[in-house]
């Protein structure tokens, strides 16, 4: 399977992948817990991102590209990978981009707790995108929620 692009965020962006990026910002780090997940990539995002970018070791530039994705996502930060127990802002992410691709139903269901509606909804979108189904939220399916456009 050919990986998809990670899409590149920025300021001035909009929507759910920005959503999704404050939540996991959120999670990353407990000073960072009262950023707005508002999906506006606005200022306080931008100052969040550069903040993560200089804790990671990766280039300061608050462009939120292959390799921001990739260290926000990949296992290494604690609580990145997420299944049914699981609680906090990166289950918030992952319901974010549930709901983006049609997999959670209602704005409703973005609550933080991996539940059995976040578990069938994350092995639906799983065997739908042609990933092992498994229900977790781990670093492919991140990047299979991430890269692709919502429905």
């Amino acid at each position: 399977m050919t990986e998809p692009a990670w899409p590149v965020l920025r300021q001035g962006g909009t929507g759910p992948n920005v959503t999704a990026l404050q939540y996991l910002l959120r999670g990353a780090r407990d000073q960072w817990r009262t950023l707005a997940a508002d999906g506006v990539f606005g200022p306080a995002t931008d100052s969040v991102v550069r903040g993560f970018q200089s804790v990671a070791g990766l280039p300061v530039d608050g462009v939120v590209g292959p390799a921001t994705w990739q260290r926000l996502t990949d296992g290494t930060t604690i609580g990145a990978t997420v299944r049914e127990g699981s609680q906090g802002e990166y289950v918030k992410a992952a319901q974010t981009e549930l709901l983006k691709h049609g997999d959670l139903k209602t704005a409703a269901q973005v609550d933080g707790i991996f539940g059995p509606d976040t578990d069938t909804a994350t092995r639906r979108f799983q065997e739908r995108v042609g990933l092992m189904v498994d229900g977790i939220v781990g670093p492919a399916t991140w990047r299979q929620l991430i890269s692709r456009p919502g429905s």
